[in-house]
């Protein structure tokens, strides 16, 4: 194969693929050949596209086009391979590739003359992206940005790889290594995919046919679980089995396999890969993992009988290996401790050395989960964490990442120049420090070296020469804590709060010479529906839990709603057409013609629904449940008898619309990555908007949506925490509490809104008085609901306990005993 030809012995292994029917190639006539000759040369279409990233390519030697039928069209008639680049604005990899390679000339004609070079934006079509990312994985176990991929005509993969050095510089590399086998440059890579197609088209045309029949198993997961058959009518003989949906009786009970132990399975599996001393999770590079920690931080929370399975003290030991890598994780360098917010993830085991771009999506994780460890601290002001969820939330919502007109821009790169006139911007400049540098601008002595001492900021720097091979980081300091204040405190003999202020002013000092001296990294003003629905989410919940704090508190939490409510304004202005039913991706200038996915469906959603639990404002909720409805009619594999093109009848969400352009398969996101997966956020939004607005068909769909990827659980159960957090409502239900004639500020609700996130838990409000409201008419309960002013609680049968103080006061211990099914 191909990729065995131009991988490197370590990183061989491209899985087989099973027999396949050789395709038909149509060799050109020589009339079409003239006319191919004689097409005009490509032009660099970069400007064209609204996106950040793409623009930024309209100056490369390389004739970029965009994925479109005009490109496509031009491989096809002219039987040239696709060159196609993925990547994001913030990536140093893209940034240096771009700056190293694609402003080669040697690279740029090669690629110009014999391929049709594409560039993509992976924030713009994330199902691309996954896709190629797969077929990468699959070749060398790895991946990572930007991903190039090689294409037939058709989009079928030949070979793709990662980062590929510049050409010249693997000769250094050889030189340094006493000759031992180069690594991969460009040219080598295109020379050598170029000769394949011109010398054995047939071949790499039918091997890449194979290659997409393999990426199909591999990416199979959430379509194995055939079992519709124990829950569904038999279709008359005269039915369209392969486009009809069957009838659905969604009061009767979803059964599957999974169950409470694969909870118990994922929690030992997750902790033989933990890190004690230094937290995360393996001995090499961190990533910062939202739903693993997140399902580490619930385990104190879940019901009793989860918490009997898996072990009470067990329980205490999970949730503590999540506090252990929080903690971390704050004192590490991923965190900016001058500026705030916290970079990509760690280059080291460590922390001690991050990938330097700051994304929304991880900021806005990271606070939900920052927040979950504040609250199960104590959630007061004083208590652990809790400067973290302010640092953080005042990170999202300032100048930086929050568009004056509305809505969050999607990150800020990695790389800046060190200083003004500078022509070469480094990777991780504005956040670096020389020990000179320091202590001239802290200035007075002791505050410098206490600074420092709390920093590791050292005299020759303090990354590792084996992270530094090319001496990128020389005399180079990357500020994270290595001892608190307690200890420096103890080592130098004086008060612990003179130690802290001399920290802070400090602190101060380095913020004001940063943002006055350095050229700040650029933005990528992208505003993506999915992480803007992240965003209101994770501002919404911190806003209420703040909002019943205290004063100072309270005011903050006003200013996070604001924006969390703004944002969802900006987002249904822009992104959503009311009139066709539509909602968009992307805002960059103007609205883009990339319609949703069902990721920005299921993010939006669940930002809508902490909206309306924040506010009582039901238009938030109406909105999400308009939104439920389409994401299931454009996304969902509703079961049939027979597995079709279409669908695989198991349920659960595919990530893209049947038909979606220029994408050879159809997959579901089932397993967490750097983010929730679809079906993980989308099973929560379903059994929220099931107890929520009394819907059976959204609970049925959400435990039909966890039982889909029930082969693939059962297995691999810690692949899959965002998932296995539904299978507790799946099984016990959830607690549903009904707030009559109260709003959101009401002590009462004290109890819920600082909750940290645990199993399913709703909030509904309810005005006997509006019997026209538009809830009232959805939710056909509401007649049956108290009068009398109150919290309440709704029981699995339907009656509602009124709570009295001291049930508000044990929250955590009010979820029903159901036993386990």
């Amino acid at each position: 194969m191909m990729s065995a030809q131009l991988q490197q012995p370590s990183k061989a292994g491209a899985q087989t693929a099973p027999e396949s029917s050789p395709s038909n190639t149509t060799v050109p006539s020589g009339a079409e050949q003239l006319k191919i000759a004689e097409a005009e040369p490509l032009r660099n279409r970069a400007g064209d596209s609204k996106s950040p990233f793409v623009r930024a390519h309209s100056d490369s030697l390389v004739a970029w086009q965009l994925l479109d039928d005009d490109a496509v069209g031009r491989a096809k008639k002219e039987n040239k391979l696709i060159f196609l680049s993925i990547g994001f604005l913030a990536s140093h990899y893209c940034h240096l590739t771009r700056q190293e390679s694609f402003s080669n000339p040697k690279v740029a004609s090669l690629l110009n003359e014999n391929f049709v070079p594409i560039i993509i934006d992976r924030e713009e079509r994330p199902d691309l992206d996954s896709i190629y990312m797969s077929y990468n994985q699959s070749l060398s176990g790895s991946g990572g940005w930007p991903l190039n991929v090689f294409l037939t005509p058709e989009l079928e993969p030949v070979f793709s790889g990662t980062y590929w050095a510049a050409p010249g510089v693997q000769d250094d590399v050889a030189t340094e290594n006493d000759g031992v086998e180069k690594p991969l440059d460009w040219l080598i890579v295109i020379k050598k995919v170029l000769a394949s197609w011109q010398d054995e088209e047939a071949r790499v045309r039918e091997e890449a046919k194979k290659m997409v029949v393999e990426l199909s198993h591999i990416s199979a997961e959430g379509t194995l679980n055939h079992q519709g058959y124990d829950f569904l009518e038999f279709p008359t003989p005269d039915t369209q089995v392969e486009t009809t949906t069957l009838t659905v009786d969604y009061s009767r009970e979803v059964y599957g396999e999974v169950d409470l132990d694969q909870i118990e399975e994922a929690y030992e599996r997750i902790t033989k890969t933990f890190d004690p001393m230094f937290g995360g999770f393996g001995t090499r590079d961190k990533f910062l993992t939202p739903a693993k920690l997140s399902l580490l931080l619930r385990a104190t929370r879940f019901p009793k009988v989860v918490q009997d399975v898996v072990g009470t003290n067990d329980c205490t030991y999970i949730s503590g290996m999540g506090l252990h890598t929080l903690r971390r994780i704050v004192n590490s360098a991923v965190h900016d401790h001058i500026g705030g917010g916290f970079h990509r993830y760690s280059i080291t085991r460590d922390w001690s050395l991050p990938a330097f771009e700051k994304m929304l999506i991880d900021n806005v994780l990271l606070l939900g989960l920052f927040l979950d460890a504040w609250l199960l601290s104590g959630g007061t002001k004083d208590t652990e964490f809790a400067d973290v969820v302010t640092e953080v939330a005042d990170y999202i919502t300032g100048e930086r990442l929050l568009s004056p007109n509305g809505g969050f821009f999607t990150s800020e790169a990695a790389d800046s120049y060190t200083r003004k006139g500078d022509k070469v911007m480094q990777n991780g400049a504005y956040y670096l420090w020389t020990r000179k540098e320091f202590d001239a601008i802290v200035g007075d002595e002791q505050d410098s070296e206490i600074a420092a001492a709390y920093w590791n900021v050292q005299e020759h720097g303090n990354v590792g020469r084996e992270y530094d091979p090319h001496d990128e980081f020389l005399n180079q300091n990357v500020l994270h804590v290595v001892k608190n204040s307690t200890r420096l405190s103890n080592q130098l003999g004086i008060p612990e709060d003179e130690v802290k202020q001399r920290i802070k002013a400090a602190k101060e000092k380095l913020r004001t010479y940063r943002e006055k001296e350095r050229i700040r990294p650029e933005v990528d003003t992208k505003i993506v529906t999915s992480y803007n629905g992240m965003a209101i989410a994770a501002l919404a919940r911190a806003a209420s839990a703040l909002l019943h704090t205290g004063t100072a508190e309270s005011e903050r939490g006003r200013k996070y709603l604001k924006v969390a409510e703004s944002t969802a304004l900006f987002i249904k202005k822009e992104l959503w057409d009311d009139d066709k039913k539509v909602l968009y991706r992307v805002y960059s200038g103007g609205r883009t013609n990339i319609e949703a996915f069902a990721e920005d469906y299921a993010y939006l959603i669940e930002g809508l629904i902490e909206l309306y639990e924040a506010t009582a404002v039901e238009s938030w909720l109406e909105w999400a449940d308009e939104l439920q409805a389409l994401q299931i009619k454009l996304f969902y594999d509703n079961p049939t008898l027979t597995p079709t093109l279409a669908n695989a009848r198991c349920g659960a969400f595919y990530s893209t619309v049947l038909g979606a352009p220029y994408t050879l398969l159809r997959i579901k996101d089932g397993m967490d990555t750097s983010q929730p997966s679809v079906n993980a956020v989308s099973v929560s939004n379903l059994f929220r908007l099931g107890g929520l607005l009394g819907d059976n068909k959204y609970t049925y769909l959400a435990k039909e949506s966890v039982n889909a990827f029930g082969v693939e659980m059962l297995e691999h159960p810690h692949l899959f925490p965002g998932l296995l957090c539904g299978i507790i409502p799946w099984k016990l239900g959830g607690k549903h509490w009904i707030a009559v004639l109260q709003d959101p500020t009401s002590p009462d609700l004290v109890a819920f809104h600082k909750a940290p996130r645990a199993a399913l838990f709703t909030l509904r409000y309810h005005t006997p008085s509006r019997s026209d409201s538009w809830l009232t008419k959805r939710d056909r309960r509401a007649t049956s609901f108290p009068q009398e002013r109150g919290l309440y609680r709704r029981s699995s049968c339907g009656t509602y306990h009124k709570l009295e103080d001291h049930e508000l006061s044990q929250v955590d211990l009010s979820y029903p005993s159901t036993p386990r099914a």
